[in-house]
């Protein structure tokens, strides 16, 4: 009978979501011992229909950043007061979940469904193993840390250094690398060719620092490709507002920007952790022109830090990074493009499940 994996997500598209479709596909390609049940995790808060999280999260770090900040810190410093809401909010309709699946196992995903959820699964399943996969490279919130957790995946030496920190034991930990679909193309080198900008929501400071990156990049001879993603009002923005020019596209919501990213030269984007392993899978140079903040405060110094890419959020920096790397000295994308295959940080997805599996077999 195969074992039943309860994975806790978020969504419907976005990180959580990508990486729980990694993680998913990686349990499948062990072979058909697993049946995966992928769950969005908002379901379990009264209200919450499936549709229009996004467009709210959007607005929540891009519109009233301040007041996310002060959530995020808040919500990581009184962990245990947020976990306590967190449970008493979810925790019927989470026993309803468990009664009905009877998942083998628990794996979360998402921070919000750490120290909230487990005490129910463990009460309500009794010897359910349960697992958390960390998606934050760098700074992250408290609210991922529960010693009570069977194993707690780690994607970076950085997040495993804060966790033991904080005392965890060595064996409760797992460096894993970050969970991403092993069906990431390669780069392809351009040279001589006219090269190719990939803008995927570059800024989280509003709509016309967003359209004041991009236009830093118009005195250049390259096509300019433009992702707004979930957000609606920034593309609708950008398309009333950014001038014409040769080689300008801009697109919504896109089901091919792992295709895109493989015909770019330069990915241009904020710090999220999930598009910024993506952009390294790929071998594609990156500039981080924005951050979340909160938990992607420290996201650019990850691959600053290892040569993969440079950090500039205003177009005052941007400018001079663009004439140096298109002009000046280009070839430091080939350079970081090189650093970039090197990255031992990108098979979390198949280490996760195979160690998972491991355990599970052990149980029984």
């Amino acid at each position: 009978m195969p074992k039943k994996i309860l994975i806790l997500t978020a969504g419907k598209t976005g990180g959580h979501r990508s990486a729980s479709n990694a993680l998913k596909a990686a349990f499948l390609s062990l072979g058909e011992g697993f049946e995966i049940v992928d769950y969005d995790s908002n379901l379990l808060f009264c209200g919450y229909k499936g549709e229009g999280g996004e467009q709210g999260y959007v607005t929540m770090t891009t519109r009233l950043r301040f007041f996310w900040k002060v959530f995020f810190e808040f919500t990581s410093l009184f962990r245990p007061v947020s976990n306590f809401c967190l449970r008493l909010a979810m925790k019927d309709r989470l026993r309803k979940l468990l009664r009905e699946l009877r998942p083998d196992a628990v794996v979360s995903l998402h921070p919000c469904f750490v120290g909230s959820a487990l005490p129910v699964v463990k009460k309500e399943g009794g010897n359910i193993p349960f697992f958390v996969a960390v998606l934050d490279p760098m700074k992250h919130s408290r609210l991922w840390r529960d010693k009570r957790a069977d194993l707690t995946f780690v994607p970076t030496k950085e997040c495993q250094a804060a966790f033991l920190k904080e005392g965890f034991p060595p064996e409760a930990l797992f460096l894993s690398g970050f969970p991403l679909s092993p069906s990431a193309p390669r780069h392809e080198e351009r040279e001589g060719k006219r090269r190719k900008l990939l803008f995927v929501n570059p800024s989280q400071r509003g709509l016309r620092a967003t359209r004041k990156l991009i236009e830093a990049a118009y005195p250049y001879d390259v096509d300019i490709d433009v992702v707004t993603g979930s957000d609606a009002r920034l593309r609708q923005y950008l398309l009333k507002h950014l001038p014409p020019r040769e080689g300008l596209s801009i697109h919504g919501y896109v089901d091919d920007l792992k295709e895109r990213m493989a015909s770019a030269d330069l990915l241009l984007t904020k710090a999220g952790p999930n598009i910024m392993f993506e952009a390294i899978a790929t071998g594609l140079p990156l500039i981080l022109t924005g951050h979340l903040p909160g938990q992607e405060e420290r996201n650019a110094a990850y691959a600053v830090s290892r040569g993969y890419g440079f950090a500039a959020e205003t177009p005052k920096a941007l400018t001079p990074l663009l004439e140096r790397l298109l002009v000046k000295e280009p070839s430091l994308l080939a350079e970081m493009s090189r650093r970039e295959k090197e990255c031992q940080d990108l098979d979390g997805a198949r280490k996760i499940a195979v160690e998972i599996a491991k355990r599970l077999d052990k149980k029984e």
